[in-house]
């Protein structure tokens, strides 16, 4: 259950993302998927044994030829909160864990998609499934999803896409938003995103916004000299590192490699994916996020 401290935080970004999203809506952002909906996108020429009430009259007339209109899907909204709740999101050297804040980004992304009357789902995962709410309704849906979410179990460890994704994809009945809650660190053993067949799968059916975490460590390493030992949090590897300027240009590399990877990798399957530094406000971020989602 969620202590009161929390309950009264997770209250207020209740308001704050009730207040701010009205003119944001999950509803006005137009889906990357073509459907019958009513949304006008362009026309196209008609072909034997399509739907002649899509017909668009006043092209044809001015064409000579029959064209339709094809438009954007346009149903009933699902937003799907996908949590990576594996050791690695524990990790924190601020304020925040990632794991907590995840807490705070999920609610906000669960109340604004109620003040937008869309269903909600949840899937929570590690090394395997942990939990899940099928999409529904409600402020109680809402707030039952942010208590399971808060108090899951430690004996999680590591990471593993693949089982997420593939149960993901059996429950996944209409399109949806899909948030990908993660730090998208994994153990070297374990497949790699672009490896997942179910993933590429359900970025062409569905629209992902992939939301990564970050501590400020694991961006860039402190100031000052000595050495520092760095332990795997979903593996047994270790390294020690010195804190010289050389070795530090080198980690701030691998780190914008890794960073870039990820980039590349959802540019490719058309997602906008955004970093977010956990020792920073995110309700701003978010808030940008979803005006760039905005149908213009």
């Amino acid at each position: 259950m969620l202590p009161p401290e929390i309950a009264k935080e997770l209250a207020y970004l209740e308001i704050s993302a009730s207040r701010r999203i009205r003119s944001l809506r999950f509803g006005q952002s137009r889906s990357r998927i073509r459907g019958s909906g009513y949304e006008f996108e362009s026309h196209y020429k008609y072909q034997i044994g399509e739907d002649l009430r899509r017909v668009d009259w006043n092209v044809s007339a001015r064409m000579q030829d029959l064209f339709l209109k094809r438009n954007y899907e346009e149903k009933e909204v699902v937003v799907f909160i996908v949590a990576d709740v594996s050791r690695s999101m524990r990790y924190s050297t601020a304020e925040y864990s990632k794991r907590m804040r995840m807490v705070q980004v999920a609610a906000s992304l669960a109340f604004s998609a109620t003040e937008d009357n869309c269903h909600l789902g949840f899937m929570a995962f590690s090394d395997k499934v942990e939990a899940y709410e099928p999409p529904r309704k409600g402020k109680g849906h809402v707030w039952r999803v942010i208590d399971r979410l808060y108090g899951m179990e430690r004996s999680n460890t590591g990471t593993n896409w693949e089982t997420a994704l593939r149960f993901l994809r059996s429950r996944l009945n209409r399109m949806s938003i899909i948030f990908l809650l993660s730090d998208f660190v994994a153990s070297p053993d374990t497949k790699d995103l672009p490896d997942i067949p179910d993933f590429k799968a359900i970025a062409r059916r569905h629209d992902i916004v992939p939301i990564i975490f970050e501590d400020q460590l694991e961006t860039k390493l402190p100031t000052g000299h000595g050495l520092l030992r760095f332990r795997s949090a979903e593996g047994k590897g270790e390294m020690t590192l010195s804190l010289s300027s050389k070795q530090r240009d080198q980690y701030e590399a691998i780190v914008e490699r890794r960073k870039q990877g990820l980039r590349d990798l959802f540019f490719s399957l058309g997602l906008e994916c955004m970093f977010l530094p956990v020792s920073e406000p995110f309700m701003d971020p978010l808030m940008e996020l979803f005006e760039r989602r905005k149908k213009v």
